[in-house]
């Protein structure tokens, strides 16, 4: 499992939060509210060495998302430290949200290829992709403008993709590189154009990109039990590395 390790820094890496600190090796990233990913504590590593220094760390980080006005946000991976977290912040109360899985491939088992004409491609969101963002995403109005003001701060090479059918838009989707970790964010299709493969030639056109820039592995973001988007990466040749979660802390 800890072969996996790198790509859970790469997903942490590529979602940058506004504001981020550090409580005793753990990571607190805030983001005004806007995604778990970007306003949850990634607990990568653990320097207390008894379980009241545990409890006494997680009332410091419960204090930090007091102050900006929201609830304290835990990322639970194979990767926490320490492994007693999940079980003490049951204790306290935290509820399980958003279970999800990390699904990864190698790049030279998922066929990239060139889309041609039909895909738009830029380092910075375009006002069309943001747009289609918050229509087929549901992505608010506030949460649109959290979210280009991360892109703006964001570091890592990536590219924002378009695809066109028809005359029209009908697929979108950000693939960020992080040495040779290639992770896919926000693959959104048009609703009256789903099942029609439009997805699927976006990512490859993605691929494309990141072998290019010398990425020997991708890896997405799923919630559980979303079955139609795990068969579209499976097909692709994405197969389950692990899974995580976020305890959330009841107000």
């Amino acid at each position: 499992m800890r072969a996996y390790y790198e790509v859970e820094e790469a997903a942490l890496n590529s979602w940058p939060a506004l504001q981020t600190s550090s409580c005793g090796g753990w990571l607190v990233k805030s983001n005004r509210g806007y995604t778990k990913r970007a306003n949850s504590v990634q607990p990568l590593a653990h320097n207390g060495k008894d379980i009241e220094q545990l409890e006494l760390k997680i009332s410091r980080c419960e204090a930090i998302y007091k102050r900006s006005g929201q609830p304290a946000i835990f990322k639970i991976t194979p990767f926490t430290e320490p492994e007693e977290l999940d079980a003490a912040l049951a204790r306290r109360g935290y509820v399980i949200a958003d279970p999800s899985l990390v699904m990864v491939a190698p790049l030279n088992q998922l066929a990239p290829q060139h889309a041609g004409d039909g895909v738009l491609v830029s380092e910075q969101p375009s006002a069309a992709w943001l747009q289609l963002l918050h229509e087929w995403g549901g992505c608010g109005e506030e949460a649109l403008r959290i979210t280009s003001m991360m892109f703006e701060a964001a570091q890592l090479p990536r590219q924002f993709a378009l695809l066109h059918a028809h005359g029209r838009p009908v697929s979108l989707g950000l693939a960020v590189l992080d040495g040779e970790q290639m992770g896919f964010y926000d693959i959104l299709t048009a609703p009256d154009s789903r099942g029609k493969g439009h997805a699927k030639r976006l990512i490859r056109h993605l691929l494309h990109w990141g072998a290019e820039q010398g990425a020997t592995q991708a890896y997405l973001q799923v919630v559980s039990g979303n079955g139609a988007a795990e068969k579209l990466y499976a097909g692709l040749g994405f197969t389950e590395a692990y899974p995580y979660w976020y305890r959330v802390q009841r107000g």
